[in-house]
Formats: C-alpha cells, structure tokens, sequence
C-alpha cells in the first residue's frame, strides 16, 4: 500500500513538474541570411523574453523574402524582419516608379496593403533606409568635395565603379537607370563579389562602389556614401511584421518592440552590423547592446 502511495504521489509530482513547460507558449521570429535582421530579430527575442513568459524561436539565413513570406503565411513564423522596397516589388508585385519612391508614401501603402491582404501588421520602421548608395574613399570626396551623387557628373567619365552583377543587369533601379537619372556614365563599370567590392574601394583599385548603406563595412574602411540628391534608389526601410492573431493574444509583444521604432539611424545599424561582421561578435552579444543603448538607454 505504501508502494502505491509512493508512486502515486510521485506521478503527481511529475505531472505537475511538466505543467508549466506545456502551458509556456512559443512565438518564431524569422531573419533572412545576413547580419542585420539577425540583430534585430535577436533584439525583439530579448525584449519578449526577459519581460514576458514567452520563448522565442529566432530561424534564421532564410534565403529568399518571398520564401520567408510563405512561411509567415502558413503560420510557421509569428513574425519577420523585411523591407518597404523589398516587399513592394516582391510580394506586393508593384513597380518602382518616381511616384513611388518617397519614403512615407512606400511605408504606408505597404502597412495598408499587409494589414488588407495578409491580417498582418506592418510596424512602423525602425529608423534606417537600407538602400543602395554610392561609396567612395574619403581622400577621394575631400578631394573633389564631393556630397552628393550628382557632383560625379565631370568625374564619372574617368572613373571605374563597382557593383554586384544583379544590379548592373537590373531594369528599373539598375545601373543603366541610374546614369540615365543623373545623366552622366562611368568609364569602366565592373561586376564583382561583395567582399571584393568593399575592398577594391578601400584600397583605391575602383574609385567607387554601389553599397548598401548600412553595412558595416563603410565605416570599417572609413568609406563616404554620396547623398542620392535626386531620390533615385527606392526606399528599404526596415521593419518588422507580425501576424495580427498573435498581437491579439499577446498585446505586451507590441509595446515591447515600440522603443526600437524610429530610433535606430543608419550610422548606428552600420556600427552594429560592423560588430557582427567585421568585428566577427556573435549576433546575441550585438543585440544585447544593440538593447542596452536604444531601449534601456532611453528609459
């Protein structure tokens, strides 16, 4: 009888052990194959951890958007780092026009279509516009005081410019687009990897590249990027996506993420994706700072 007693007391015992890891719920956060949205992502994961009783899976190095989207719609992400021009052309099929290349006006056709077409919600964006730009060395600005794009247009003929084959075959915000705007062509443009790139920039073997303006890497190799005086890159501000069912259930999830919104410029995703991918720390430890200065450092 005691035997009994005994086991029975113990299944009890484990019965109510394993409640709490059942009833504790799992939201997934999804980030695509570089640096950046894995920072973000990690950052959100933090907040919703350390003030809820949620856990959060972050998937990361999705390879495509329209492929992390279908995931999204499927109900197997809860929520995903992605980018007003990204989605626009991508999952929203529209064209990149002059009328469509204002910043705000992107953003909340975008909002609106996603919270139309997939019940989702569309956050504000968190500060930074992760466009192309054109990088130079800062000797070579200083010496030919140059600003803004426009100010290549006696220099371009003697120039050799980089960029990564996708955007030099692209129609639309491709290369060729891009001299018809500013109305001036390179002597020599090349196509090369992006590692290669930064460094042929560097170290004075092209005299300009077609970056992306939050990586690391600009501010690693004391790169300038040329101010797009006539708005011809479309907008990629970042942000992050929820689906709307989870927001209901878990209202706390989007007054956690409201101190990251608006408060993250480009100058200091650059320093944090500089952390992760020239300084080589991992994508935790980036986010835990990236959380200590924006949230806790605005409190």
């Amino acid at each position: 009888m005691l035997k009994k007693t005994s086991l029975a007391m113990l299944i009890g015992i484990l019965l109510l052990a394993a409640i709490p890891a059942a009833a504790q719920e799992t939201i997934t956060i999804a980030s695509g194959n570089f640096a950046e949205p894995q920072i973000l992502a990690e950052a959100i994961k933090i907040l919703i951890e350390e003030n809820t009783d949620l856990t959060v899976d972050h998937v990361r190095n999705f390879s495509g958007s329209s492929l992390l989207h279908s995931a999204f719609l499927a109900g197997d992400v809860d929520l995903y780092i992605s980018y007003t021009g990204t989605q626009f052309t991508g999952v929203l099929g529209m064209e990149v026009t002059d009328d469509w290349k204002n910043r705000e006006k992107v953003e909340k056709f975008v909002q609106e279509e996603f919270a139309k077409q997939f019940d989702a919600t569309w956050f504000d964006a968190f500060g930074f516009n992760n466009t192309y730009t054109i990088a130079v060395r800062r000797e070579f600005a200083e010496e030919h005081n140059l600003t803004n794009v426009s100010d290549l247009k006696d220099l371009a003929r003697s120039m050799t410019i980089a960029m990564d084959n996708t955007f030099r075959e692209r129609a639309g915000d491709g290369y060729n687009d891009l001299c018809d705007t500013y109305g001036f062509r390179f002597r020599r443009p090349v196509s090369m990897d992006y590692g290669l790139m930064y460094r042929s920039v560097a170290s004075g073997d092209v005299d300009a590249a077609i970056t992306y303006s939050t990586d690391g890497r600009i501010p690693a190799m004391d790169l300038v990027t040329l101010e797009d005086d006539l708005e011809f890159f479309p907008p990629y501000d970042g942000a992050v996506i929820a689906r709307n069912i989870v927001l209901e259930t878990h209202p706390e999830i989007s007054e956690l993420i409201q101190p990251l919104l608006g408060n993250i410029d480009v100058e200091a995703i650059q320093r944090y994706n500089q952390m992760v991918d020239v300084d080589h720390l991992d994508v935790e430890d980036v986010a835990q700072i990236l959380v200590k200065e924006v949230v806790l450092g605005n409190k």
